[in-house]
């Protein structure tokens, strides 16, 4: 039934991790990597420098933290990505997505942020370029609810996919009908096609409130005040085919060295270089 949700959908789940043991490490890392950027950022207040803030996920923690790759090798994790995607696949980018209150919204994008090297992005083959999401806490409807458009793997009549930027606020109403809520429970997880639109709310919406359209713009005062220990958070990853070329663009922090004023962000090496080892996000997953 999962493989045709997947071949329906573009997304399939949820499934249950084999071991959530691991889980409380993994959250431990993401809350104290979201309080030193909180921290770094009241130094660059401090410093007159706010052009050094960053309010943007953390990227590629893998390379740094053994509990995220412990996760990673979780059985029925492994199981169900190979089942459905096959193996031979690497992993090249993770984020923490924590939300509490004052964190805006993630707005309606997709993964498929490149091809194979050069390649012009190919959005509707189904072949390579792998999500999946783990609910490190539990993602219910409210705070910063995950939701995602059925289908959007595929050709939608009256969507023209051509014409919409990779990261956008309204969703076109023709696919309204489309809108699905991903909600789950701690130690659940998700696996999905990379070009599927999804998104997630600001913290404290509600759902009374809600509408295709909705976005909410973060605020840095209830940030600042906020206890991010009892937020919510979510753990993404992105896969591709082992022989995929990685570009650079995509593999450094997206700020630049010189604003990246958090934890250094790994770059990736030139990308004929490509392997497991300095300056890669690129690590074998299966």
């Amino acid at each position: 039934m999962s493989r045709e949700q997947l071949s329906n959908d573009g997304l399939a789940g949820p499934f249950m991790l084999a071991d959530c043991s691991i889980l409380d490490a993994v959250c431990e890392v993401a809350v104290e990597l979201q309080l030193l950027q909180a921290q770094q950022n009241k130094l660059a207040a401090l410093a007159g420098r706010e052009d050094l803030q960053r309010w943007t996920t953390l990227i590629n923690r893998h390379l740094a933290f053994q509990p995220i790759q412990g996760l990673f090798r979780d059985a029925n994790l492994q199981a169900v990505i190979a089942e459905h995607f096959g193996t031979g696949l690497v992993l090249w980018q993770t984020k923490f997505f924590p939300k509490y209150p004052g964190v805006g919204e993630n707005k309606w994008h997709h993964d498929r942020m490149m091809e194979n090297g050069s390649d012009p992005v190919n959005l509707y083959d189904t072949s390579n370029h792998f999500s999946f999401v783990i609910a490190l806490t539990d993602l219910g409807t409210d705070a910063g609810r995950i939701e995602f458009i059925q289908g959007s793997h595929q050709p939608i009549d009256g969507l023209d996919r051509d014409d919409l930027a990779r990261l956008f606020h309204e969703m076109p109403e023709v696919v309204h009908d489309r809108i699905r809520p991903l909600t789950l429970k701690r130690g659940e997880f998700a696996i999905f096609h990379s070009q599927v639109l999804h998104r997630s709310l600001a913290y404290g919406h509600r759902e009374e409130d809600w509408r295709p359209g909705y976005f909410g713009a973060p605020n840095p005062v209830l940030r600042r005040q906020a206890d991010v220990r009892k937020g919510r958070v979510s753990l993404a990853a992105r896969l591709a085919r082992k022989e995929t070329v990685i570009t650079e663009r995509w593999g450094a922090n997206p700020a630049g060295a010189p604003t990246a004023i958090a934890e250094p962000v790994p770059y990736y090496d030139e990308s004929s270089q490509q392997v497991v080892g300095k300056k890669t996000a690129v690590l074998p997953f299966n």
